[in-house]
């Protein structure tokens, strides 16, 4: 299912970036020479990727993401470009929605794999302690209530 969804929103940013090429070829924006270098070196990047998945290594692995880096640097210019004289705000804007995006699905991904490394018999004890606490907040250090342990007293001097 994953594979599938991943091929097909692959799919859709190549077929958007073709139609850009395109647009951008009608245009005639692609006799810029700064346009023509970024395209050159967006297929660079992708001549990258394609190296490493020939090799059997992973896209989302510690070389792929000095690719996804520097394709992420190669598309600043185009946050950058003045079309609607709104070009100011929009790279600060950019960076910080792509620093909230980042946070919110590193903390879904972390609380995915947290309920996943979570065997069965252990969740229903911590889901019968969480219960516990949310109707009786007190019982919450009873010995009964899964901790494993209560704190000690201090030792005698």
């Amino acid at each position: 299912m994953f594979r599938r969804s991943a091929l097909g929103l692959g799919a859709l940013v190549g077929g958007f970036h073709l139609w850009l090429l395109a647009n951008q070829a009608w245009s005639g924006q692609l006799s810029e020479p700064d346009v023509v270098l970024r395209w050159l070196g967006a297929l660079a990047l992708v001549g990258g990727l394609l190296a490493l998945r020939r090799r059997g290594e992973s896209l989302v692995g510690r070389k792929a993401v000095v690719i996804w880096l520097l394709a992420a640097l190669l598309h600043g210019p185009s946050l950058a470009n003045d079309l609607d004289g709104f070009a100011t705000p929009s790279l600060p804007e950019a960076v910080a929605t792509v620093g909230q995006v980042v946070a919110s699905v590193s903390l879904v991904a972390l609380s995915l794999l947290a309920i996943l490394a979570i065997r069965p018999s252990r969740l229903r004890e911590l889901l019968a302690t969480a219960a516990a606490a949310a109707v009786f907040p007190s019982r919450l250090l009873d010995a009964g209530s899964g901790l494993g342990c209560l704190p000690r007293p201090p030792p005698r001097s």
